[in-house]
């Protein structure tokens, strides 16, 4: 299929607005940066930016931030055709602001926005396992009950089609309540091919965080990964054994985003075809990219030779005062 994209995926596009510069309290800055962010939108333009055909799906909110976050992932080159706007529910924005102390705070405005209120009635599921490569995470799946059976049915039909399955586990605490993570996500990390964990997502999940215990875990699937990730570095659990990488030594300006980047790093590389030690060095590489810029994701100015580029604009300024 000449036409098949590399890799689609689904979740919810947020606006992301913070002060114009790191380690200003956000009630007291007096200009505004906003940007196009969420975990799975970071992903797919880190991917754009790299080259790759990708695809995002999702329902926005009939409003400025839906219909201008649209805008910027076609012009970052996402194909964003079956994208829906849902007149009756609003785009989910986050607040965020990184503290001197280099912690961030994040203030999330999601609660019945359009991403959460989609059902696998709503997207084209035809289209979404269309791709070489579908991508999914667990934060889609916490953020309603119709979220988590879009992840379920999707990976289903994924498997069914013979189209390799990424998961990312995200954990948020805030977004599952009282609901049992591993109840609820444990059962799609043992789905999916290639799985996105934090060492503390791998003690929760999995039981361990050691390599050789979660070698025993891995499914009996050609290709299957489970790569576990923290702040010293990463590691993957293979077939064929398992492979570690130091993380790249950055200043780090923001650290939103970093696992994404990292998964989109490990990702392009998967989908050129690289050996395992280069997937893992990439992911390091772009997750050290993404934490030394203010924004949330791998931005054009962060990629070197990136293809349609210059048509992707995804931070603006806004100003308090006129607001």
């Amino acid at each position: 299929m000449p036409d098949r994209l590399d890799l689609v995926t689904t979740g919810e596009l947020l606006a992301s607005i913070g002060p114009h510069a790191p380690g200003f309290p956000l009630a007291e800055s007096p200009l505004l940066r906003w940007s196009v962010g969420g975990s799975e939108v970071n992903v797919v333009v880190a991917l754009a930016g790299r080259g790759h055909r990708v695809g995002w799906v999702g329902a926005v909110g009939d409003d400025p931030f839906g219909h201008e976050g649209l805008r910027r992932l076609a012009g970052c080159g996402v194909d964003v055709s079956r994208a829906i706007v849902d007149p009756t529910a609003p785009t989910g924005v986050y607040f965020k602001e990184v503290l001197q102390s280099g912690a961030l705070r994040n203030h999330t405005y999601r609660a019945g926005s359009a991403a959460s209120r989609a059902t696998p009635a709503d997207l084209d599921v035809d289209y979404l396992v269309s791709a070489r490569h579908l991508h999914l995470t667990g934060i889609t799946a916490s953020i309603s009950a119709s979220g988590r059976e879009l992840v379920g049915s999707l990976i289903a039909a994924a498997l069914d089609r013979g189209v390799e399955v990424s998961f990312d586990v995200n954990l948020r605490h805030r977004l599952l309540g009282a609901r049992d993570p591993v109840a609820l996500l444990l059962p799609l990390v043992r789905q999916a091919d290639v799985v996105f964990c934090s060492r503390r997502e791998a003690a929760l999940l999995l039981g361990t965080d050691d390599p050789g215990r979660i070698a025993g875990l891995l499914p009996k699937r050609a290709g299957a990964a489970i790569v576990v990730h923290d702040d010293a570095g990463a590691f993957a659990v293979t077939g064929g054994g398992v492979v570690t990488v130091a993380a790249h030594k950055t200043e780090v300006v923001d650290p939103t985003g970093a696992g994404d980047a990292f998964a989109a790093g490990f990702l392009s590389g998967r989908l050129d075809g690289l050996p395992m030690d280069a997937c893992l060095d990439l992911a390091a590489e772009l997750a050290a990219r993404v934490v030394a810029d203010p924004g949330d994701h791998v931005t054009p100015r962060a990629i070197e030779d990136s293809p349609g580029a210059r048509d992707c604009f995804l931070s603006a300024e806004l100003d308090v005062d006129d607001r």
